[in-house]
C-alpha cells in the first residue's frame, strides 16, 4: 500500500537507530537508483562518471558477505555494467525489467515502439530542447535541456501520441524525462517485491536509494524497510531523504562499518 507523500527527514538524524537495525539484521538489501542516485546528473546520459568514493563504497558492500547488491535503473543494463564494472552487483536495466542477457519483448511492443519511433520524430523535432533516446526496447523523450514551457508542451503532445498505442505501451513519467515502455515493463516497484518475496531474501533488512519518480513506488514496496529519496525536497513515499549522491556514497560507507 502506498504511503502518503510527504517532506522526508534527513537520514543522518536517525541513523543511530538505523545502524541498530543493521546491527541485528542477517542480511541487508541495497537496491540503488543511478542517474541522480549514484552519479550526478550530466546534461547528456553519457557524460556521467562515478565518484571514486561512490566506487569504493560499492565495491566493499558488494564483497560482503551480509548483503545483495541491486542497480536498478531506467537505463539499459549493459550501460550498468559498463558506468559501474564491478563484481558481486546485480544489474537491473529498464526499471528491473532486464534482468539478464536475453530480455525478448513481444512482437506487438516492437512494432508499437517503431511506429511511436516516427511519430515522435515528426512531432517533438520541432520543439526547443527536446530529444529523443532510443534505447531498443524503450524510448525516452529528454526535457532537461528544454525550457519549462517547452517541457510542458512536449509531455502534452507525449500523451496524445501515445494514446492510440495504450493496448501496448506506457509513460513512465519521470522529472527530466518521459519513458515509453513496453506493458511488460512494470516498474521498479514490481521487481523490488519479486527480488524480496524469495524465501531466502524474505528476511532481509532493504534499503532503497532513489531520486526520481520511478522509484516512488519501489519506496512504497519496501514497507518498514530503509527508503531514501535522493536529491532536492520534494513530497515522497520515502521514510528518508539525502541531499545528492555523495550523501548516497558517504552513507553506504557507514552502512558497510554498522556490519563490522
Amino acid at each position: 500500500m502506498s504511503r502518503i507523500k510527504r517532506m522526508a527527514p534527513r537520514l543522518v538524524g536517525d541513523w543511530a537507530r538505523v545502524a541498530a537495525q543493521i546491527r541485528t539484521s542477517c542480511r541487508v538489501a541495497v537496491f540503488l537508483d543511478f542517474d541522480g542516485t549514484l552519479v550526478n546528473i550530466a546534461p547528456l546520459p553519457d557524460q556521467v562518471r562515478l565518484a571514486p568514493a561512490t566506487r569504493r563504497a560499492l565495491r566493499h558492500l558488494a564483497r560482503h558477505p551480509r548483503v545483495t547488491l541491486v542497480v536498478i535503473s531506467g537505463r539499459r543494463r549493459s550501460e550498468l555494467r559498463r558506468y559501474i564494472g564491478l563484481p558481486g552487483i546485480r544489474y537491473y536495466g529498464l526499471y528491473g525489467w532486464e534482468r539478464s542477457g536475453h530480455s525478448p519483448l513481444p512482437g506487438s511492443a516492437r512494432i508499437a515502439l517503431r511506429s511511436v519511433r516516427t511519430l515522435l520524430s515528426i512531432h517533438l523535432s520541432s520543439i526547443p530542447g527536446i530529444w529523443v533516446e532510443d534505447k531498443r526496447f524503450s524510448l525516452s523523450v529528454h526535457f532537461l535541456g528544454a525550457a519549462p514551457p517547452a517541457r510542458r508542451r512536449a509531455r502534452r503532445k507525449l500523451q496524445s501520441l501515445l494514446r492510440p498505442f495504450q493496448k501496448n505501451l506506457r509513460v513512465i513519467e519521470n522529472l527530466r524525462d518521459a519513458e515509453i515502455v513496453p506493458r511488460c515493463i512494470q516498474g521498479k516497484g514490481i521487481a523490488v517485491k519479486q527480488f524480496l518475496a524469495k524465501p531466502a531474501r524474505c528476511r532481509a533488512l532493504p534499503f532503497y536509494f532513489g531520486d526520481d519518480h520511478s522509484d516512488e513506488d519501489a519506496f512504497a514496496a519496501l514497507g518498514d524497510g530503509i527508503s531514501i529519496r535522493v536529491g532536492a525536497a520534494r513530497p515522497t513515499q520515502a521514510r528518508y531523504s539525502l541531499r545528492g549522491p555523495a550523501g548516497v556514497a558517504a552513507i553506504l560507507a557507514k552502512l558497510e562499518a554498522a556490519l563490522i
